[in-house]
């Protein structure tokens, strides 16, 4: 891929804790990523932002329990407005059975604390590479 790849994050709702998208994030931008970091925001402003900014990855990080609506509601936004190319992935405290259903709905990878982002950031690339 020769242009740039372009990362649009967030925090779903209202989910204070935003340390661990804060290190995600200038990890990406060592490995070369653009990053827009929109902050709290709803799942309808996600999706508008991640439009106007023609994001090829979507990334989330929420450590809250309102992941169970948060999430379900991003998804059907995300088929709403067949933004199904977009690489989605998401970080946080995900119980094991709703991964699996997210994975399902289309996010490529869910992320718990800990993760190493050297990890993430390989996993990207070889999903850039192979487009």
């Amino acid at each position: 891929m020769s242009e740039k790849i372009k990362v649009l994050t967030a925090k779903p709702g209202l989910d204070g804790h935003d340390r661990g998208i804060k290190i995600v994030n200038r990890a990406f931008r060592n490995a070369g990523f653009e990053v827009v970091y929109i902050g709290n925001s709803m799942p309808e402003e996600i999706i508008e932002a991640s439009i106007q900014e023609d994001a090829n990855i979507i990334g989330l990080s929420i450590l809250s329990s309102s992941y169970k609506v948060l999430i379900p509601k991003f998804l059907n936004l995300v088929e709403e407005h067949k933004l199904t190319d977009r690489l989605l992935l998401l970080g946080g405290i995900i119980l094991p059975r709703d991964q699996k259903n997210y994975k399902e709905r289309g996010f490529a990878g869910v992320y718990g604390p800990g993760t190493n982002l050297n990890k993430v950031i390989e996993f990207i690339k070889e999903h850039f590479k192979n487009d």
